[in-house]
């Protein structure tokens, strides 16, 4: 089993197995604004530590057998935005037609039923 070598910034160098780190990337729209990190919590003063990391340390720790949490953008972030971002006096006109048009809530009638 592998050794991993990390800084508790309380109790400074410390050894850990790899089910003792956690590896989280959030992937992003791009490679160059995902957000990776790991965590672990040290064994001697049992603090958690969370540190960013490279997409070299990533793949450095995946090999050592640490396993990836990864979080992924949903495919709507990812399309082509248009026009400014809904406001609250948009959402004000979007309730108050709904107040007046029955046409939604006869879309949704059916799963209603269902």
């Amino acid at each position: 089993m592998a050794t991993i070598k990390a800084t508790c910034p309380v109790c400074g160098d410390v050894d850990l197995t790899p089910r003792q780190v956690a590896v989280r990337v959030v992937e992003a729209i791009d490679d160059t604004q995902a957000q990776r990190s790991y965590s672990f919590v040290c064994p001697t003063c049992h603090d958690t530590v969370r540190k960013p990391a490279d997409a070299e340390v990533v793949r450095l720790l995946a090999s050592a057998g640490v396993a990836i949490g990864r979080v992924e953008v949903p495919v709507e972030a990812r399309e082509a935005h248009t026009g400014a971002p809904l406001g609250y006096d948009d959402l004000l006109d979007f309730a108050l037609w709904l107040g007046t048009h029955d046409a939604l809530a006869a879309l949704l009638e059916p799963v209603r039923r269902g």
